[in-house]
């Protein structure tokens, strides 16, 4: 597997992102359609910072990406792995990836937001040493956001 840092017109990330999303919109079958709307605009990625995607066997299999917070805190954005490819540790790759270019860079801290519904993303997170932390801004007051934290 090789990861490689791209941009976010890369068609390999955007193709990833397009899965990732409509794997959400199944996840959040029952949250309000009011909601769904608020989530849709803190997806953007045209304010992403770093962009990942992993490959395997020349075919993209997952990606992640980061976006400035605040000063020393990185938000980390769009992790997905293809369902066809998981349980390689992909997701566990990328994020390493991701902490280790964040600490290069000087941050000291990331943030995550996930559904309450996905509980596989819960379970990584926590493998991972990230602690459930209250929702900050823009998820504070979404009743469906889990947010967590890790210090680098």
């Amino acid at each position: 597997m090789e990861i490689k840092k791209v941009n976010t017109t890369d068609q390999d990330f955007n193709k990833l992102v397009q899965i990732l999303d409509n794997t959400l919109s199944s996840f959040n079958g029952g949250i309000q359609s009011r909601e769904k709307a608020e989530y849709h605009v803190f997806n953007s990625v045209s304010d992403l910072t770093d962009v990942f995607v992993a490959y395997n066997i020349g075919q993209p299999v997952g990606c992640v990406a980061t976006k400035h917070y605040s000063q020393g805190i990185l938000e980390m954005k769009r992790l997905f792995v293809d369902p066809m490819a998981r349980g390689g540790g992909i997701a566990t790759k990328l994020i390493n990836k991701l902490e280790s270019q964040a600490h290069s860079n000087g941050y000291k801290k990331i943030v995550v937001e996930t559904g309450k519904n996905n509980s596989g993303a819960i379970r990584l997170y926590t493998k991972m040493n990230y602690q459930l932390i209250d929702n900050y801004p823009p998820y504070n007051g979404l009743s469906n956001s889990v947010c967590m934290s890790k210090y680098l």
